[in-house]
């Protein structure tokens, strides 16, 4: 009896990596549900406010804020807040020389390190615009990105937008760009399937999504995943979350298989003070909030916790043995591989949930600081 239960508990754990790695992408991939109408802008709406934090973004903020302004969209209905985490470069230099070009362009300097979530808490409330959208200083827009993240605001059950991000094509040259580059597409597949079939993607990209200002909510204190608890807010007070897949944006890939691996930690930790946030909300509306949530997020995030126990479980079966020697063996030719090779996607894999459980182990040791150093831009590190 007591073996049987073994099996069956080790079958879950096996099967949860499997749904969330395989079953679950593959269903959303081959059943994509009926895209969302072309809609048409229309010039007569209201003011949009473009918010982002900025700490020592002097290699990127210039061309950052020309792709704002460089818009289909009408200037005279755009204004833009930055905020500055007491940036020790020349970022506000920059920026300040540019507000003499764009006058709407307004800058905010926090008096002391204070976080990503502190700084767009202040914006927001600075902002004039009844649409925000939220950025990143590396997230470089298209001629038509606020246009393609404003024109489903005519339909008033859409409460906001999340942005199609794309990496540079000349900077996806190392293994840790291409196997980013190649998760980010099936993760987009993933929001734009959901998005047509249920009304709602799971979780907007920080870096480029528009949200009606009336739906903002303040980010609580230390939050690392701020996309995540808006979209979850916007969701749950009955609106629409659109993936418009021609509201582009260009990120400059991190190359450095080290900048991901901290920055997946930094995920991680997000990841997991929303998972208690809003895990009452996933068993009162079981679906279909609750199932995406699980099938898409959560066994995700639980990945490492699933291998672990699954292993331990192996160990007291008679493949015990076996068992260790595979491993031993994987461990081992995957020290050589880092050692000589560009990381694949098997050793991009085991980094990134390394880095997940990395971060769950700092979220359990408690967080008192959403302060952050940016991924070095412009890298060109294998």
């Amino acid at each position: 009896m007591a073996l049987i239960a073994l099996y069956s508990l080790l079958v879950l754990c096996l099967l949860g990596i499997i749904i969330t790695y395989g079953l679950y992408p593959l269903w959303q991939i081959l059943f994509p549900g009926k895209s969302h109408p072309i809609l048409e802008i229309n010039f007569n709406a209201q003011l949009v406010t473009v918010i982002f934090a900025a700490y020592n973004e002097q290699d990127v903020i210039e061309e950052k804020i020309r792709s704002i302004y460089h818009s289909s969209y009408p200037n005279e209905l755009i204004e833009v807040w930055i905020g500055s985490d007491k940036s020790t470069d020349a970022t506000e230099e920059i920026i300040t020389r540019l507000q003499l070009e764009f006058k709407t362009l307004h800058l905010y300097i926090s008096s002391g390190r204070s976080g990503k979530a502190a700084i767009m808490n202040i914006l927001a409330k600075k902002a004039g615009g009844d649409i925000f959208i939220a950025t990143d200083a590396n997230i470089i827009f298209d001629h038509h990105t606020i246009t393609e993240l404003v024109k489903y605001y005519s339909n008033v059950n859409v409460g906001a937008v999340a942005g199609n991000l794309s990496y540079e094509k000349e900077n996806i040259s190392s293994g840790t760009s291409k196997n980013e580059h190649f998760y980010l597409n099936i993760e987009n597949r993933i929001k734009q399937t959901e998005s047509n079939k249920y009304g709602f993607c799971l979780g907007m990209e920080g870096g480029l999504y528009s949200i009606r200002k009336k739906l903002w909510s303040e980010i609580p204190p230390h939050t690392f995943m701020e996309d995540f608890f808006q979209t979850v807010q916007v969701f749950d007070q009955g609106y629409d979350i659109v993936f418009n897949e021609f509201a582009l944006g260009f990120e400059d890939v991190s190359t450095s298989l080290k900048e991901e691996f901290n920055r997946k930690i930094r995920i991680s930790i997000g990841n997991f003070q929303n998972l208690r946030r809003f895990r009452k909300l996933a068993m009162n509306k079981p679906f279909p909030f609750g199932l995406v949530f699980l099938f898409h997020k959560i066994l995700r995030w639980l990945t490492p916790h699933l291998f672990i126990l699954s292993s331990l479980l192996i160990l007291c079966t008679p493949i015990a043995l076996p068992y260790l020697m595979l491993i031993s063996a994987v461990v081992f030719a995957q020290i050589i591989w880092v050692r000589f090779f560009p990381p694949g996607p098997f050793t991009y894999f085991c980094a990134m949930n390394l880095a997940l459980f990395i971060g769950y182990i700092r979220f359990l040791r408690g967080v008192t600081s959403s302060v952050w150093q940016p991924t070095k831009r412009k890298q060109n590190e294998s």
